[in-house]
């Protein structure tokens, strides 16, 4: 089994605006992130949405998204994730080889091609519980990790983030070289907007 953790609880503070509910293409920013896994076959996507983006559950829902909607704001992504690692924990009772993947909600370049990549490295290596896209030597997103996971992010020391978790378990992680700079690509600013807004800008006419 695979799941699909979207955190989607942000305030959108550098953005100014609720930076998941804005347009691209036909679709929303977490509509296009949703879209990929669904593309790529993972059949369980579970978006974790905070109080103050109410907006975002229809969408998500909309796209074939379960939602959990938080009873008040995380102070980071690491809560954020660890509560969806609860409910999912509570809905389907993953164990053994099972695995989720991590995807940021504000990353609506994720490529189907990448999760799919990431699901066959995953499964030709036994030994291996955490399996990382990288371009050029640089980590990107999303992140799969075997359920064992769950339970040892809970553990670790509360002012650690989950990229530290990660470079911790070295020893146990296959860094998967991609061609796609997109997997570095994150939605921050206005200027990510737009620069990601030119992309599915429909031709013009000349």
């Amino acid at each position: 089994m695979t799941i699909a953790l979207i955190p989607a609880a942000g305030t959108s503070s550098r953005m100014g605006r609720p930076k998941l509910a804005l347009p691209l293409g036909d679709r929303t920013v977490l509509e296009m992130v949703v879209h990929a896994f669904r593309q790529a076959g993972v059949g369980k996507i579970l978006v974790v949405v905070g109080p103050s983006v109410p907006e975002l559950v229809p969408l998500a829902e909309s796209a074939g998204a379960a939602v959990l909607r938080l009873g008040k704001q995380t102070s980071e992504m690491r809560a954020t994730v660890e509560q969806g690692l609860d409910w999912l924990e509570d809905r389907y009772h993953p164990e053994g080889r099972d695995n989720w993947i991590l995807a940021p909600a504000d990353h609506p370049s994720l490529n189907p091609a990448v999760v799919a990549e990431l699901l066959r490295t995953y499964a030709g290596n036994p030994q291996t519980s955490i399996v990382v896209p990288t371009f050029h030597g640089q980590r990107g997103h999303p992140a799969l990790l075997s359920w064992e996971h769950a339970a040892q992010i809970k553990q670790f020391p509360a002012n650690q983030g989950l990229n530290v978790y990660l470079r911790q378990h070295a020893s146990a992680t296959i860094e998967m070289p991609v061609e796609m700079p997109d997997i570095l690509v994150d939605l921050d600013t206005p200027e990510d907007y737009q620069r990601l807004q030119a992309r599915w800008m429909p031709p013009t006419l000349t």
